[in-house]
């Protein structure tokens, strides 16, 4: 199975400043209902209500019923008549067979008005299933589901969270059949579940035949804290809003969620969380936050209906989170500072670069790499540099840090290279927050034997001759890459400081066409963000990436340390900078010339 690319690139998140605010007492409220299901139905991390059926012989049974001493069930959709359902047959009763030994329970779900008893009793004899057969014809069951196609899989915990749904796997579709699959997002949802992690790919498209199930029968929808809510805000915040979590205040319970209530609404109606801030109209994206319309629609009507918190019996399953590394495995090497970074309660901060000699007796060839500070609560940002102390000109980037972002897990097939006996830069940003902290970050690497076939670069649509005139509210910076080889971008991260108002990613073609890849409109110095492409992009010799910076250097500008002065490039946060970094693999069989890193 290939390794999905999950890149991190420069400073993704940022300390938030605490916030104040009078927390009233609530009375009881009734719950809010409500019965729109939305275009595709229940969605990751939603509530499945405990619906009810009979299976083909005839017993009757509940969702909860079919959790009973098990971490979770898998529902599988299937007719007997689809082709493509047929192809998943027995690879659905291995799955069972396996997973069901682990924990998991099965259950199978024919919604086709088609199927007769005597064929689906045929199906269950031919492959051998073991769960029960839900007949369902008149869709009471996949109108709960919301049932859209004959090889949908829906993975429910224990909790009654749909925890996945889609695929099984990109072997077969309507118009494809592959001699084995490249993602397997069925196994790897499950194997995720059972070892208590966070499943990576949550929703899939699912290729097979189209069916219709009725919504009529739809029962109004339950919106409580532990009905709804306590799953938007698991999906959405408690990452970074949590104890022991970066975010200055947790978000785990419902008087936390109800306490903070005003303050939550104003947020998430002001866009600033979650935070993203990319111009939907341009670009789909991996890692996009955006609260669904269904979500934000759902925790509104919450807040304004008074914050009803519903039964506790139906909070969904509490959140692991891993405290360490969190590499696919173990670190290889751990390089961390030599001594101790004391931080001040108080006071703006310089950079720090601390420089660390290696002891590496051979090249190294990097195929994951994790940032962790033992400060977390103060660290702003951290970036790894191979760089000799007195360099004149920065070195490769080796990895970056910020609170919220995953390790760095290199595609298969590639890496980034440390050379034997490097210096290591290790660029420091801590920021103060009342109370002295002390830091010794480390960084792991995951290795591989070999040169990997691709390199993974991060490189950067710069400038740094410039100079933004005192009190200009939109002043403009550009520029330009000319790409040399064929390759492919997976992300892209605009960085500027204080005075950074807007930013958008162009993209010139060797044709001439050209098209807006990323929009920034409105620009945070204190998130800035990775976007990670939904569909990596290709590139061609000569396409030309141009990046588009604006400055407010006004007095409107909240942020602005002195609108009257002059700014030109720099390091410090009162200083500028303007980079449109980019994580880019060039196509192996094209040289390797100079581009910003090699």
């Amino acid at each position: 199975m290939s390794r999905p690319a999950r890149f991190t690139l420069p400073v993704a998140l940022v300390a938030v400043a605490a916030v104040v605010l009078v927390l009233a007492a609530r009375q009881p409220a009734p719950a809010v209902a409500s019965t729109e299901i939305g275009a595709y139905g229940f969605r990751p991390g939603e509530l499945v209500a405990d619906f009810s059926f009979r299976d083909v012989n005839g017993d009757r049974g509940r969702l909860s019923s079919l959790l009973e001493d098990h971490e979770a069930v898998v529902v599988f959709v299937r007719t007997t008549e689809c082709p493509v359902s047929q192809r998943y047959g027995h690879r659905l009763a291995r799955l069972e067979e396996e997973y069901g030994a682990r924990g998991i329970a099965f259950a199978y779900l024919d919604v086709s008005s088609q199927d007769s008893e005597a064929k689906i009793r045929e199906d269950i004899e031919t492959f051998g299933f073991q769960g029960p057969f839900i007949a369902d014809p008149e869709g009471r069951v996949g109108s709960h589901l919301q049932v859209k196609v004959s090889t949908e899989v829906f993975v429910i915990d224990r909790a009654r969270t749909l925890r996945y749904r889609g695929a099984v796997d990109d072997q077969y579709g309507i118009t494809f059949a592959k001699p084995e699959p490249r993602e397997t997002w069925l196994v790897d949802a499950l194997d995720a579940l059972v070892a208590g992690e966070a499943i990576e790919v949550a929703e899939t498209e699912a290729s097979g035949c189209y069916l219709e199930t009725t919504v009529a029968t739809l029962p109004e929808r339950d919106v409580s804290y532990h009905s709804r809510i306590s799953r938007v805000v698991q999906n959405n915040c408690v990452t970074c809003h949590r104890d022991g979590g970066v975010a200055p205040f947790a978000l785990d319970s419902y008087e936390q969620v109800a306490g903070f209530a005003p303050m939550i609404k104003w947020v998430v109606e002001e866009g600033r969380m979650p935070p993203w801030f990319a111009n939907p109209e341009h670009g789909e994206w991996a890692n996009d936050r955006t609260l669904s319309a269904r979500d934000k629609r759902d925790l509104m009507a919450w807040i304004d209906g008074g914050t009803p918190e519903g039964d506790p019996e139906l909070a969904p399953v509490e959140r692991t989170f891993v405290n360490g590394w969190a590499l696919e495995a173990e670190p290889e090497v751990i390089v961390q500072l030599p001594d101790p970074q004391d931080v001040p309660a108080e006071g703006v901060l310089d950079y720090r670069y601390v420089y660390v000699k290696t002891d590496f007796d051979k090249d190294l060839w990097v195929s994951g790499v994790q940032l962790q500070p033992t400060a977390p609560e103060v660290t702003h940002h951290i970036i790894v540099y191979q760089e000799e102390p007195d360099a004149e000109t920065r070195g490769p980037w080796i990895a970056g840090y910020a609170p919220g972002t995953p390790p760095t897990i290199f595609p298969e097939g590639s890496g980034r290279k440390i050379e034997k006996g490097a210096w290591l830069m290790f660029e420091l940003h801590y920021t103060t927050n009342g109370r002295e902290a002390v830091d010794q970050a480390m960084m792991g690497l995951m290795l591989t034997d070999e040169e990997p076939e691709l390199i993974v670069r991060t490189a950067a649509v710069g400038e740094t001759e410039f100079e933004i005139p005192p009190h200009a509210a939109n002043h403009e910076v550009v520029a330009e890459h000319t790409f040399e080889k064929r390759g492919t971008i997976y992300e892209l991260a605009p960085h500027m400081h204080l005075r950074g108002k807007a930013f958008r990613y162009e993209l010139v073609r060797a044709d001439g066409s050209e098209e807006i890849l990323l929009d920034v409109p409105r620009y945070d110095f204190n998130w800035q963000l990775f976007y990670q492409f939904a569909d990596p992009l290709r590139i061609e010799p000569g396409d030309v990436l141009r990046g588009r910076a604006w400055f407010d250097n006004s007095a409107d500008n909240p942020n602005n340390p002195d609108p009257s002065s002059a700014v030109s490039y720099g390091e410090q946060s009162f200083e500028e900078m303007m980079f449109g970094f980019f994580q880019w693999i060039a196509d192996p069989e094209t040289p390797t010339v100079a581009d910003g890193q090699d």
